[in-house]
């Protein structure tokens, strides 16, 4: 029975080995993962609800940093608001609901230093419902740190970013973020992956470095391998040179 039990557990370890996409196998980001945010819902006298989420000892000095996010009920908007010390440093506008009035999914704070530069970067995970494939729309938001210790604000839309980490290329440490959309080619539907570089206030595709986008047919069934419907370079077509809905605030 033993015997049994350990070939069976192998193969499921096999199997879950096996169902990667290509740039799995990287070495990827390790994130300090952040809940339980604080929320005050203030909409029937403000039209207006809020979460709060503190973080001890965040900057180099030990500081402390506080985020606060204001979704509007009226405006498809948001307002982020940066402390240090209890001392607000910043006020971003973000051009979407985040966590859509209701704060579903804001329980996603991260915090690593993603570029490589020393200092500690966020990224925010806000879900936006929907039906079918629209479900798998996240808003991304990132708070890369300033040598000045400001933010500078780079949000996009993607499919289910949930999924995916960072992953590290080229083994600089400056991790590439991958994108998820899907295009249609040929009477068939296929999830396209972008690769990019945060390099000064931007961010940069470079999937001309790395042989990217990749494209993988989307079917009624799990799948990971890059199509071979499609040639690698008729792939190329398909580059989203900048996420969709990409919005950046200093």
């Amino acid at each position: 029975m033993k015997t049994i039990r350990l070939i069976l557990l192998f193969c499921i370890i096999s199997l879950i080995t096996k169902a990667q996409y290509p740039f799995d196998s990287l070495p990827s980001i390790h994130y300090k993962k952040y809940a339980h945010w604080k929320r005050y819902d203030k909409s029937k006298k403000e039209g207006k609800k809020q979460c709060t989420k503190t973080l001890p000892n965040f900057f180099i000095n030990k500081d402390t940093l506080t985020i606060q996010l204001t979704s509007f009920e009226l405006k498809d908007s948001s307002i982020i608001r940066i402390y240090r010390n209890n001392k607000q440093i910043q006020k971003l506008y973000e051009p979407y609901s985040i966590g859509d009035n209701t704060f579903r999914l804001i329980d996603t704070l991260y915090v690593a230093d993603i570029n490589n530069d020393g200092l500690l970067d966020l990224k925010i995970l806000s879900w936006y419902a929907g039906c079918g494939l629209a479900s798998e729309n996240e808003r991304v938001i990132y708070l890369f740190q300033n040598k000045d210790n400001t933010f500078t604000k780079l949000s996009y839309i993607d499919m289910m970013a949930s999924d995916r980490i960072e992953k590290d290329f080229d083994n600089d440490g400056n991790f590439e973020i991958i994108t998820k959309s899907i295009d249609s080619y040929a009477n068939h539907s296929y999830w396209v992956f972008n690769i990019y570089n945060y390099q000064d206030g931007k961010l940069v595709c470079v999937n001309q470095k790395y042989n990217y986008p990749i494209m993988i047919q989307y079917l009624n069934k799990d799948n990971y391998k890059i199509t071979n419907k499609i040639s690698r370079q008729k792939m190329k077509e398909f580059e989203k040179k900048t996420p969709e809905n990409i919005d950046i605030r200093k």
